[in-house]
């Protein structure tokens, strides 16, 4: 059970009342990771994140639906296990009707989940490609880039040696100007 946190914990945590993580764990149960150990409940690290999220959007009043909503935007993934879960508690239900009607509706929304994470996870992959687009092309402007400085210190050393020859037949003719006039021709 390492690792793994309590309500208490969460509480702490994400700075709410425990009756607040209560509910909801209970009205955001498919974004909440959980472990189970018989009747113990425990909730991975994770949930910490999902619970700040869903206390930054109540802050801004958002309705139970539009936190649901954008949580599946911000690519919070659907924890399995409670939707299984709620498949296995509808299925325990007496009116078999129902419990059709409510586990189809259940496998809806889990298909609807993770067709729109497949679409995030597309549009990421969109995002990288285009990145990595543009890091191509940046590597091929450094490289001009470096090919031009080489070019440009190849240049500067020609200019150096150049000044250094015409420093030496300034020196030279310093030189032959300071002789007097008779041993200019020698």
């Amino acid at each position: 059970m390492d690792g793994l946190l309590r309500k208490k914990d969460l509480v702490e945590a994400v700075g709410v009342a425990k009756s607040t993580i209560v509910d909801w764990v209970v009205d955001f149960n498919v974004y909440i990771p959980v472990v189970k150990h018989g009747a113990v409940t425990s909730y991975r690290p994770e949930t910490v994140d999902v619970l700040k999220t869903i206390r930054e959007l109540r802050e801004k009043d958002h309705s139970k639906v539009q936190i649901m909503e954008l949580l599946a935007q911000k690519g919070f993934p659907i924890t399995a296990e409670e939707a299984i879960d709620d498949v296995k508690r509808v299925l325990s239900g007496t009116d078999p009707r129902d419990t059709l009607l409510t586990v189809i509706q259940k496998m809806g929304q889990a298909g609807a989940e993770i067709g729109k994470q497949d679409g995030r996870i597309n549009r990421v992959k969109s995002v990288v490609l285009e990145y990595s687009k543009q890091m191509d092309g940046q590597d091929g402007r450094i490289t001009e880039t470096a090919d031009q400085v080489v070019e440009l210190q190849k240049t500067v050393e020609e200019l150096k040696q150049q000044l250094s020859e015409a420093q030496r037949q300034i020196a030279a003719t310093k030189e032959q100007a300071n002789k007097p006039w008779w041993k200019r021709w020698k």
